[in-house]
């Protein structure tokens, strides 16, 4: 292999990375618009899961139907309940909180789930985990700004969504030990498709045709900022591809300003760079633990 294979391998990750954060970005733009067009959050979110799923219908007939056969459908199905949570409480919080704040609290996923590893997965919790959460709870507290910022729905939401996401996280590490990853995925859509179906009937109106464009992309970045995802983790090293999710925050800054005329704070910004610190931390400390054998 000569030396521009081994450059095209070391940045294929991260720019697979850096373009799934383009496409969340530019998908929270979509449902902020929409939501602005009278289109519920629950409805979008309905439709987004079932596009997702049209999008994956050749990852069905790759596998095929002995392909999905798992022994863990149980814990495939509170997956699936989780990451309906998620997507709806984003979903919502984009329509209510500036976009780069919403963004922001997504950063406390990693940390939670550090915390629920321990509690479920019996993981054994070093100092570098300990300073990790310690440093991801101050970055909540920056955030938050108890007793100055007033509590909102769309902070809630965005808070329910990184537990749902954390909570998301552990599942997959149980999952993909005995499942593939488009097994794992088509999974979680099939038992989220129901679920935010009875979301959507709640407040159920056909989107106009002028709007299915915008739709159709919602549905086509979701799908495709996943695949991305998987991509980067599978040729690159977490440590190498975690800082990069902090772009994430300058892409919604600038869309919500662009487009929202939305200005976050400092304390936005700082908060989620404190959190994302601490993640990328316990990720790159956790990456030596098991290069030492510990």
């Amino acid at each position: 292999m000569n030396s521009s294979d081994n450059i095209k391998d070391h940045l294929s990750g991260p720019l697979f990375m850096l373009l799934s954060c383009l496409l969340f970005s530019i998908m929270g733009e979509l449902i902020r618009y929409l939501s602005l067009m009278d289109i519920h959050p629950f409805m979008m979110a309905f439709i987004r899961t079932f596009l997702a799923i049209m999008f994956l219908i050749p990852t069905f007939y790759k596998v095929g139907i002995s392909g999905l056969k798992t022994e863990q459908l149980k814990l495939h199905l509170f997956r699936g309940i989780v990451s309906a949570t998620a997507v709806i409480a984003s979903f919502y919080a984009v329509t209510v909180i500036p976009l780069a704040s919403a963004t922001s609290y997504s950063f406390a996923a990693p940390v939670i789930a550090t915390v629920l590893a321990v509690v479920f997965l019996k993981e054994r919790i070093h100092l570098p985990r300990i300073l990790a959460l310690i440093m991801g709870f101050i970055g909540m507290l920056i955030l938050l700004r108890p007793g100055t910022v007033p509590f909102s729905s769309g902070v809630g939401a965005a808070l329910l969504s990184s537990v749902a996401v954390a909570f998301a996280i552990i599942c997959i590490r149980i999952l993909s030990q005995t499942d593939k990853p488009n097994v794992v995925a088509i999974y979680s859509l099939l038992f989220t498709l129901p679920i935010s179906f009875c979301f959507a009937l709640l407040h159920w109106s056909w989107p106009p045709a002028e709007l299915w464009g915008a739709l159709i992309l919602v549905g086509l970045c979701a799908a495709t900022a996943q695949f991305s995802i998987s991509k980067a983790f599978s040729q690159s090293e977490t440590t190498a591809i975690m800082p990069i999710d902090f772009t994430r925050l300058l892409f919604a800054a600038t869309v919500g300003y662009i487009f929202f005329d939305e200005t976050p704070d400092i304390y936005t910004f700082i908060g989620a760079s404190v959190i994302l610190s601490s993640a990328v931390y316990a990720a790159h400390r956790e990456a030596k633990r098991r290069k030492a054998g510990i």
